[in-house]
């Protein structure tokens, strides 16, 4: 409501329904893959009776049995192997591997020491190599260390270790993307250990393996007990703890900010380490869809900065370990905005160009229909309207069909083939075409062929929008095609055209009221043609007042909208909605719209609509740019003469009212017109007047 020194806006907020919707996750179980404990008689390790254990390299049968254990020798060159169960282990299978098994050493290892465990494939390939060596120890010491393939460790464990002393070695292999971890004497997987950096390849892992080095003499003289691979920690850590499940301890409740503000959400989650976190999005326009991953969000907190309204929605977590995933309740977030939003509004290049037939039984007519029904703009600007065999009268029937109560203006001027359209929901109190036929000469084109004539026009419709004092003029284009030379020439020279109508035609006349361009421009700001003739940066230049929005799609934040039906995708952003500075500042939100990518598909859309034209639709939303707050900046007296000055928006008017008592209010002045951001209002009034009250006009 309005008062006498304030406006005060009744914040409004956005609704929405609440979904839910299925996460999944593969993981795999836990499995003992490979257990041995070497209880074989004493002598060859290959040749024992029930033996896993094969040669893959040098002299058979130098690998003893020993007591209970094996023994690896820096002078033998024997290199043995036992196959995994299960296997193989692709690079695509997600297979993790763990290794446990406990080192006596009775000899050191040299200063640089080698790798004598690792896992390997069927060949001799080998990942996750496990070393030994003296360097950076204490004398009479030696450590451990790990590569993910390389000939020595880019990680070594920080600690010195003794001979005739047993140690528990663990190593952890991240089969697809051959990350290895080493860790000594664990309890737990979330104790201190070490990764390797060194980078490789993936390979497929069939088995585990030690290895002798013979004439190198680097690995030292040691003992190996106690062999267990398998696909979680707990499998060859046996005194680990209990593994558990994700499980969710608290999430964040439902929130809501306004637009530019910040918002933090966050999950508590139990389960045996490590947890991966995974936040999901799903706006409010695809509520019946599954959450899309948000790209960086993989910790406990998800923190938004500079929130806008394409991000209101539903947000969700998953946090899944090495046993399986738990999924959070989607909380909502909503965006308030002191405006609520007042028009919405849609170009469109419907690919009508060569088409004899525009009825609503056609196909890509429907189709066409279909997405205006679901994205329901207020405006909308169509480019290709066919204007043979009464093509374009059959928007009548367009209309009815898929946009009941519009109203349609399509007096725009045809090049023989095709013309502009502009609906409305709101009423169109004029339209015009402008420029049509306009000599490009001025504007840089003289060519004979294309002709040096404006092709098609500059398209206007004023319109009513409820909430704006003044009406709202949208105009649409559609811009000369082709990326050769003389093409390229010609459309600069339109969009040059078009520039000077707004900055000497229609600015000066109207330059305070607002007014948005769009259309099929056939350039893209960012990928121009060799020739580079700068279309658009001419529409955007400062005397035009038009500003470059960029719209992109929610799922691939692509700009691009051409062509959808090309085998390689889309390769240029072709079609813009360029609002005035006042519209600019005030955009709720905009995508570059797709129904291949909608899951699932809304009712009464089809994944394949987009198919309708080689043009992906624009969507834009704004709020009223003249419904903000006003405040009394000063009050003034001299004499009998009040002077007021408040903040004002321009093309809005203002009424003030003066009372003697604040009950009865009498009206002073109305219809005052504002010009700028603030308003002065000077006047002599009675004696008895004491108080003031500015009101806006409707």
């Amino acid at each position: 409501m309005d008062c006498a020194v304030r406006f005060i806006s009744i914040v409004k907020k956005v609704v929405f329904c609440i979904a839910t919707f299925l996460l999944s996750a593969t993981l795999s179980g836990a499995a003992l893959l490979l257990n041995d404990t070497f209880s074989y008689s004493d002598g060859p390790l290959v040749s024992a009776t029930d033996s896993l254990w094969t040669t893959y390299s040098g002299t058979t049968g130098q690998v003893k049995v020993v007591s209970g254990r094996i023994f690896l020798s820096k002078a033998n060159t024997e290199d043995v192997h036992a196959a995994l169960a299960g296997q193989p282990y692709a690079s695509t299978s997600g297979a993790i591997l763990y290794v446990s098994f406990k080192i006596n050493y009775t000899n050191l290892p040299s200063s640089a020491g080698s790798y004598f465990a690792e896992f390997k494939d069927d060949s001799l390939g080998f990942r996750a190599r496990i070393f030994a060596q003296t360097a950076g120890a204490a004398s009479g010491a030696f450590r451990i260390g790990i590569a993910n393939a390389g000939s020595s460790p880019s990680a070594v464990f920080n600690a010195d270790l003794q001979t005739n002393t047993d140690y528990t070695i663990v190593a952890r292999l991240a089969v697809s993307n051959v990350v290895s971890t080493l860790w000594l004497n664990p309890t737990a997987e979330t104790n201190a250990g070490v990764t390797a950096t060194d980078a490789t390849s993936a390979l497929t892992i069939t088995s585990f393996g030690f290895r002798e080095d013979g004439s190198s003499g680097t690995i030292g003289n040691f003992f190996v007990d106690d062999l267990r691979v398998g696909t979680t920690f707990p499998d060859v850590v046996t005194n680990a703890p209990p593994l558990e499940r994700p499980d969710i301890v608290s999430s964040s409740q439902n929130q809501t900010v306004t637009n530019g503000a910040s918002v933090t959400f966050s999950v508590s989650a139990s389960g045996t380490p490590p947890l991966a976190y995974q936040w999901q999005f799903t706006p409010t326009s695809d509520v019946g869809a599954q959450g899309t991953n948000l790209p960086g969000a993989t910790s406990s907190n998800l923190t938004l900065t500079a929130v806008t309204f394409a991000q209101a929605g539903f947000y969700t977590v998953v946090i899944t370990n090495v046993l399986g995933f738990a999924g959070s309740d989607p909380v909502v977030l909503s965006v308030w905005f002191v405006s609520p939003p007042s028009f919405s509004f849609l170009t469109y290049n419907a690919n009508g160009n060569g088409q004899t037939n525009w009825s609503t039984n056609m196909w890509h007519v429907r189709a066409i229909g279909r997405q205006v029904q679901y994205l329901d703009p207020d405006i909308i600007t169509f480019q290709e309207i066919p204007v043979t065999n009464n093509c374009t009268a059959q928007m009548v029937d367009f209309v009815a069909a898929f946009c009941p109560g519009f109203y349609l203006v399509t007096n725009s001027a045809d090049d023989g083939y095709i013309r502009s359209a502009i609906l409305s929901r709101f009423p169109i109190v004029a339209s015009k075409s402008w420029l049509h036929g306009v000599y490009l000469g001025p504007y840089g084109y003289t060519n004979a062929s294309p002709s040096p004539y404006f092709s098609r026009d500059l398209f206007e419709a004023q319109i009513a929008v409820p909430g704006f004092p003044q009406p709202l003029h949208v105009f649409t284009v559609h811009l000369k095609s082709g990326q050769a030379g003389p093409e390229s020439s010609k459309r600069a020279a339109e969009a040059g055209a078009v520039s000077n109508f707004f900055a000497t035609i229609y600015l000066p006349t109207n330059g305070l009221q607002p007014y948005v361009l769009s259309g099929d421009l056939n350039e893209d700001i960012l990928w121009p043609p060799d020739s580079n003739p700068q279309s658009i940066q001419r529409l955007v230049s400062a005397p035009t007042g038009l500003q470059l929005a960029t719209p992109v799609n929610p799922f691939t934040d692509s700009e691009l909208t051409i062509s959808i039906r090309d085998d390689n995708g889309l390769t240029k952003r072709y079609d813009y909605i360029l609002p005035c500075a006042m519209l600019f500042s005030n955009i709720v939100g905009s995508q570059v719209f797709r129904t291949d990518l909608l899951y699932p598909v809304p009712p009464n859309l089809y994944s394949d609509d987009e198919n309708a034209s080689d043009h992906l639709p624009v969507f834009m939303v704004f709020a009223n740019p003249f419904n903000v707050p006003f405040r009394l900046l000063s009050i003034g007296v001299t004499n009998q003469v009040v002077s007021l000055k408040w903040e004002s928006t321009s093309n809005r008017q203002y009424h003030v009212e003066v009372s003697s008592n604040l009950t009865a209010w009498t009206l002073l002045v109305t219809n005052l017109a504002a010009t700028g951001a603030d308003f002065t209002f000077s006047t002599n009034v009675p004696s008895d007047v004491k108080f003031f009250r500015v009101r806006r006009a409707p």
